[in-house]
């Protein structure tokens, strides 16, 4: 018996692997570009302060040794503390500003994820809030939307429910009571448009 062969066509498409590559790299270019400028100012205040302090150095060296010419050893030397000084200097502000400006980016993320983790536990009620200066203001903003239209969705169905439930309350007094069964019919008919309404805004 033989089997039909597979084109090789289907074969490869099978195969292939789906490539999930961001064809955009500007994906938020306000931000993006604010952190290259950071980054650009803090290594070029390094370089400047390493340039001037090099240039002093050997410049107060060469006043106190009042020579015009000078070893290779003698420049290194003079060279030495001054560079030493300087980056010391560039790496622990480097350090500070990076860990203060680290703190306006991880801070929002933190205060997301807490968020996050409340409403997978089904809080709504605690919003979330971050300062003015932090970044993701966007993404905070539009979380605290989410979070305010789910709980508008919910606290609709709460009330659909509690009206559905007062409604099945007077059709079983209704009947309890021996009225007639056309207002147990209504109330039962209207309890049920209720439930029909309830959740039906979800995709699920």
């Amino acid at each position: 018996m033989t089997h039909a062969k597979e084109p090789s066509h289907a074969r490869h498409d099978a195969s292939a692997k789906p490539a999930y590559k961001r064809q955009q790299y500007w994906v938020d270019a306000p931000l993006q570009l604010q952190m290259v400028g950071f980054v650009l100012i803090l290594v070029a205040a390094s370089l400047l302060l390493t340039a001037f302090s090099v240039f002093r150095g050997v410049h107060e060296a060469s006043v106190q040794s009042r020579q015009i010419f000078h070893s290779l050893e003698w420049i290194t030397s003079a060279l030495r503390a001054p560079l030493v000084l300087a980056s010391a200097i560039s790496l622990l502000a480097s350090g500070l500003l990076t860990l203060f400006w680290s703190h306006r980016f991880a801070g929002p993320l933190r205060v997301l994820s807490a968020g996050i983790a409340r409403v997978r536990h089904g809080n709504l009620a605690v919003p979330v809030r971050v300062r003015v200066t932090d970044a993701h203001q966007d993404l905070a903003a539009e979380f605290q939307e989410m979070q305010e239209a789910l709980r508008g969705m919910i606290e609709a169905d709460r009330a659909r429910i509690a009206e559905a439930v007062s409604r099945l309350e007077a059709a079983r007094r209704a009947v309890e009571e021996g009225r007639t069964a056309d207002e147990a019919d209504e109330d039962l008919a209207r309890a049920l448009d209720e439930l029909r309404h309830a959740c039906a805004q979800y995709h699920l």
